[in-house]
């Protein structure tokens, strides 16, 4: 009778928690595919700016600094430098706890111009712009099932644990994002046209998007470690 007693209450509470559970953890299904990037919509429920939308959006921001922009590697170099600065300057305006997301998201944008703006510069632009792209918009799917992960309420948290579902999506694309960094750092390599220079400044942007796969598969890890009070019934 005792056991029984115990299942009743164990259904009750979870009848109760259903839709705080969906919304917990279906934080990163709403995302359009990966081609796409995020809704507006996830972008915007992080602490910091909202997130660029991959591909499209990038690239026009590339072409609108490059016409203004003599089309070198000093060029691009000072490009991103200035890039910094303004970003540097919007932080004071921001919640604390969105700083450190901020610098995060803006580090990986930094990077991801570069290897687009490369597009119009080497012969090998074209192929590791492509793949840019397309870690550009794994990057935006990662980051708003990092929001969907911050978000899980509390008492969901106790209870039930991290979103696992967001945490495995986040390391199954950082697993994937790694070989188009070493896919795009062979291409740069192994270039004989390539300028110096210009492979320098690439291979610089290369370590801050490893740097921010290393910190999303850290956080997913994190996650998937929380555990609640009814972990053992979902495994």
């Amino acid at each position: 009778m005792r056991y029984l007693s115990i299942i009743i209450c164990i259904f009750l509470i979870l009848a109760a928690l259903v839709p705080a559970v969906s919304a917990g953890q279906g934080g990163g299904q709403d995302m359009a595919p990966e081609g796409r990037g995020p809704p507006v919509e996830a972008s915007n429920q992080s602490a910091g700016p909202p997130v660029e939308s991959p591909g499209i959006a990038v690239r026009e921001t590339v072409r609108a600094e490059i016409n203004s922009t003599p089309v070198d590697p000093a060029g691009l170099r000072n490009t991103i430098r200035t890039r910094q600065e303004l970003q540097a300057e919007e932080v004071p305006g921001l919640p604390v706890q969105a700083r450190a997301r901020y610098a995060h998201e803006n580090q990986v944008r930094n990077a991801v111009f570069a290897l687009l703006a490369a597009e119009n510069m080497t012969g090998i632009g074209p192929l590791v712009a492509e793949v840019a792209r397309e870690y550009n918009a794994s990057v935006n799917a990662q980051w708003g099932d990092e929001v969907a992960m911050e978000q899980r309420s509390g008492i969901t948290l106790a209870l039930f644990g991290g979103n696992r579902e967001a945490a495995e999506r986040i390391r199954v694309r950082a697993e994937e994002n790694e070989r188009r960094i070493e896919e795009i750092r062979g291409i740069i390599l192994t270039s004989s046209s390539t300028d110096p220079e210009l492979s320098m400044i690439l291979l610089e942007q290369l370590g801050q998007m490893e740097e921010e796969q290393r910190r999303l598969m850290e956080r997913a890890m994190v996650e998937e470690q929380k555990k609640g009070f009814f972990s053992w019934i979902f495994g």
